[in-house]
């Protein structure tokens, strides 16, 4: 019986794995074509022809994609980090953008969070849900309200004009409250009864049992601004305050191996925060999902 539900479960599996390489394997052919010399690159992925030149269609030139080089050099990433700082500078800015948005979104979103959760006012539940509403309402019709108010406010071209509303996102409001949820009342009443302020309550018993919640909302949001597009090319008008998500093909027009190894470092971060707060994840979704 139990060799029978092995069997079983034996397509599942290989349904599972299939479906994982078919995401896995771009992301491994980026790593490994970074390492390639321009030479190779331009004899596999050179677009000379493409299907669509019927007066010379038997010399269309299809990609050859490639996992392993012939041979392995960091002449890319040379280029790359040493001789291009515009790189560097836009990648910078993605760091400016990202890191106060993320920070201060975890910040106000628990804060929020932890008064929907201890607070007994009447129209708490409703407030609640107005949160959701905004929560699930399409990109695009926020987008022209943030515009409008970064105009009035002056902050047009300026990189606070992104940070402010991602500071103020329901989506974290939403995120940590289904997970303070799951933190016992009577953890809270017994903090009253030694004489525990909100400040500690929150510092000593919200943020600490809600990891989960945290971890989840960092790379979530983490991973929403660092590869953000639409926001910055309305946003911000100076090129030079722009992230590298909008520059990121350009850099390599007159040199395709650029586009490899910069795509996968730019992939670096999103990689090493899940890899490193993937435990925490899986708890705060399980947490959001009980909830």
């Amino acid at each position: 019986m139990f060799l029978l539900k092995k069997l079983m479960r034996f397509p599942i599996y290989f349904v599972l794995v299939i479906l994982a390489m078919m995401y896995v394997i771009p992301l491994l052919m980026i790593f490994t074509n970074s390492f390639m010399s321009q030479a190779e690159i331009s004899r596999h992925y050179s677009d000379k022809y493409t299907a669509f030149d019927y007066e010379r269609r038997d010399e269309i030139h299809y990609a050859e994609y490639k996992l392993i080089p012939d041979k392995f050099t960091l002449a890319q990433y040379d280029t790359l980090l040493l001789k291009t700082p515009k790189y560097l500078d836009l990648f910078l800015n993605a760091v400016k953008l990202t890191l106060p948005a993320v920070f201060f979104q975890i910040i106000i979103g628990s804060l929020c969070a932890y008064g929907f959760t201890i607070s007994h006012f009447r129209y708490k539940e409703l407030l609640f849900c107005v949160y959701i509403i905004v929560m699930i309402l399409p990109y695009q019709a926020t987008l022209v309200p943030n515009y409008l108010i970064a105009e009035k406010m002056g902050l047009l071209n300026h990189h606070l004009s992104i940070i402010l509303p991602a500071i103020f996102s329901p989506f974290a409001v939403f995120i940590m409250r289904q997970s303070m949820k799951s933190i016992p009342k009577d953890i809270f009443h017994a903090a009253d009864m030694d004489g525990a302020n909100h400040f500690h309550k929150f510092i000593y018993i919200a943020l600490p049992l809600t990891k989960g919640g945290v971890a989840s909302l960092f790379i979530l949001s983490f991973t929403e601004y660092w590869s953000m597009v639409e926001l910055p090319m309305i946003l911000l008008r100076d090129a030079d305050k722009a992230p590298l998500s909008l520059f990121l093909l350009k850099i390599g027009q007159d040199n395709m191996g650029l586009i490899f190894a910069a795509s996968f470092f730019y992939m670096l971060p999103v990689i090493w925060i899940f890899l490193y707060g993937n435990e925490y994840f899986e708890e705060g979704v399980k947490l959001s999902a009980l909830k």
